[in-house]
């Protein structure tokens, strides 16, 4: 058993097509009245057919009252951390401290860099990911002005502010034993998705950051853990694997992709049953 005893929390993946703008802004407000914790959205600046993740962020945190907001990763490469610790702060205080900090090294290297990005090798892309959450956490700061010297990413008696409506968490995309590494060593949360890190590996996965958190005397529960899932399955079926994910692999958050459709299942149906069971085996 990996329970980390951290509240459990559920959200919805919103997939930013350019299609459709007012139509995404009605999943969100349907995620926000059904009750939903979270709602995450991917962050592909070179996809011609989505939104951008961050303008789309604003216009969703001025129609919502309650969801927590962040990015299914940042795109790094494409959003320099100086920046993104403004755009991140900003937006916290204009929801009321609603938003959170998902974070990548990116990928696909050829579109980055036909965007102008810098093309990284897989070790450049942690160390600038590392380097990238020093910045940020110095913007956050009440500091007069913050220096930072770096190989990737730098301050140069920079004026940081303002300071978000609250503790802002970085939740890393992370799935190779370096990042793992990464979310041990510094990170407030770790935010893999099925697609790249299937079930059975969560429990490897969570062992590297506990080992690595270990190392730096970190209490291991203050890690959040949260699983991007996709699936068709029946409710029950749901029900029992998001359960044993939570008992048996220490995943603390489940944020959903598929159709609109789904927000009240998950919310009246999925959510409830999952939180009974996990308490009552806390209990036990």
């Amino acid at each position: 058993m990996t329970d980390y005893g951290r509240a459990l929390e559920f959200g919805y993946f919103l997939e930013p097509k350019a299609a459709d703008p007012a139509g995404l802004l009605e999943v969100a407000r349907a995620a926000d009245k059904a009750g939903l914790d979270l709602l995450g959205i991917q962050d592909h600046p070179y996809q011609p057919a989505f939104l951008d993740t961050w303008t789309l962020l604003s216009a969703i945190g001025a129609v919502t009252d309650r969801i927590t907001l962040f990015p299914d990763v940042a795109n790094l490469p494409l959003r320099q951390p100086a920046v993104l610790a403004k755009s991140a702060a900003s937006l916290d205080l204009l929801t009321g401290g609603r938003i959170e900090l998902g974070l990548g090294t990116g990928a696909f290297w050829d579109a980055i860099a036909a965007m102008g990005g810098p093309r990284r090798t897989p070790g450049e892309s942690v160390a600038a990911l590392d380097e990238a959450i020093d910045v940020i956490r110095l913007w956050w700061t009440d500091q007069r002005s913050v220096k930072y010297d770096g190989i990737h990413h730098s301050l140069a008696g920079a004026h940081p502010g303002p300071r978000p409506a609250h503790d802002i968490g970085i939740w890393l995309g992370a799935y190779g034993p370096k990042m793992l590494d990464l979310v041990g060593n510094k990170a407030d949360g770790w935010l893999p998705s099925m697609s790249f890190l299937p079930p059975e590996k969560l429990r490897a996965a969570n062992q590297r950051i506990d080992e690595a958190a270990a190392r730096t005397g970190r209490d291991l529960g203050s890690i959040n853990r949260i699983y991007n899932v996709w699936g068709d399955h029946p409710t029950s079926e749901w029900i029992d694997l998001i359960a044993g994910w939570a008992i048996e692999n220490g995943m603390n958050g489940f944020v959903f992709g598929g159709p609109q459709t789904e927000i009240n299942r998950i919310a009246e149906e999925i959510a409830p049953a999952v939180r009974a069971i996990v308490e009552q085996e806390r209990s036990s």
